[in-house]
């Protein structure tokens, strides 16, 4: 009896100072994401001051407004504010919910295939959604519901059709295989990407441009309305995949020992994949196809927190916002002017990283 209280003790000793750990790890992620965000809004073509910036944004504080004397402001003080408030931080905002949010699903997705190349778009997720924004600029420019843009409605909903195509075409049964799963969503991915590449050769004015940026990935013309909404979705879902954390630790060991445990695996494979194909969906709902942040952020950050996804999940997610928030910036200002759309500065550091990859895994086997 002793024993077994002495072995109870220490595990909750054990657990107790993990969590202590855990709990500096995400403080000193959070400081660093605040201190990225207030640097960002220093960043772009026009120098603005950051005793400007907070002037701007006490402008929009209720109580701090009264002390502050807005028509005392030149024309360029009163552009800057546009620019500050109404260009620089929904952008910035939404490359952290958009890196977020592939992060956390990146980290969903390796976890529950096993695959360490398993990213959010492995599923069909990525080439539903440019179908469904492809038919929304060729045919739909222009049109909103219920005051938001056409496009990303129909991106998102595309996604979701495509991700409940895939898996009920992978079911067997009750079950749903890994590999057919995985199967199924390349093959998909590789029809429906036909399809969008169709739309592109039978484009020939201005909406090509539209076509082009859109597989490329770009957060350029995101505004607070597109943030507002897909946040909804992206927050929900992240907060209900850190519920199931511990089973997806569980799940990771093997299914077998998992269902030992008193993990319902399918049940909770299932939940996983949905939340992760809807945080995914709502990404790539506004930006287009930012790819590689879902597969690089979790080994980076795996390397910093290591496996244990009750903290992965949360990291990842704030060290993925960090890094697409610095790949917007440098997308923003080495071009001066003309802005290089994001998602070419995370594919040239990602294709490295990916070979990184490849080769790492090519020693592990030899071994």
């Amino acid at each position: 009896m002793s024993d077994t209280t002495n072995n109870l003790n220490q595990t909750e000793s054990t657990y107790s100072k993990r969590a202590k750990r855990w709990k500096i790890v995400i403080v000193g992620l959070i400081a660093a994401l605040v201190i990225t965000v207030i640097v960002s809004l220093n960043i772009g073509y026009a120098f603005i001051s950051y005793s400007d910036i907070l002037t701007y944004f006490g402008t929009r504080i209720p109580g701090v407004n009264n002390f502050i004397d807005t028509a005392s402001f030149s024309r360029e003080q009163l552009a800057n504010q546009t620019i500050i408030l109404d260009v620089r931080l929904p952008r910035i905002l939404s490359a952290l919910i958009i890196g977020a949010a592939l992060s956390a699903s990146g980290t969903l997705f390796q976890g529950v295939f096993k695959n360490p190349m398993a990213d959010p778009y492995v599923l069909g997720v990525s080439a539903g959604a440019s179908v469904g924004a492809g038919v929304a600029i060729l045919w739909g420019a222009g049109i909103s519901f219920l005051g938001f843009p056409i496009v990303p409605i129909a991106a998102f909903l595309s996604a979701l059709v495509t991700i409940f195509f895939v898996y009920n075409i992978s079911r067997l049964g009750t079950r749903v295989p890994e590999m057919s799963l995985l199967l199924t969503g390349i093959a998909v991915s590789i029809f429906l990407a036909a399809i969008f590449q169709a739309m592109q050769f039978m484009t020939t004015d201005h909406k090509l441009n539209l076509l082009v940026n859109w597989q490329i990935g770009s957060i350029t013309n995101v505004g607070w309305t597109n943030w507002w909404s897909v946040l909804p979705f992206i927050l929900v879902s992240i907060i209900l995949t850190y519920i199931y954390a511990r089973d997806l630790n569980m799940i990771s060991l093997g299914e077998d020992t998992a269902q030992h445990l008193g993990v319902n695996t399918e049940r909770t494979k299932k939940i996983l994949l949905v939340l992760g194909s809807i945080m995914t969906a709502a990404a790539v709902s506004i930006s287009g196809l930012i790819g590689f942040v879902g597969l690089m952020i979790p080994h980076i950050t795996r390397l910093l927190v290591g496996p244990d996804h009750r903290l992965l999940i949360p990291a990842s997610a704030i060290v993925g916002s960090i890094y697409l928030i610095l790949c917007d910036n440098l997308a923003r200002s080495i071009g001066g002017p003309t802005e290089i759309p994001v998602g070419i500065i995370t594919a040239l550091a990602g294709g490295p990283f990916l070979v990184f990859l490849l080769r790492r895994s090519k020693q592990k086997y030899r071994m």
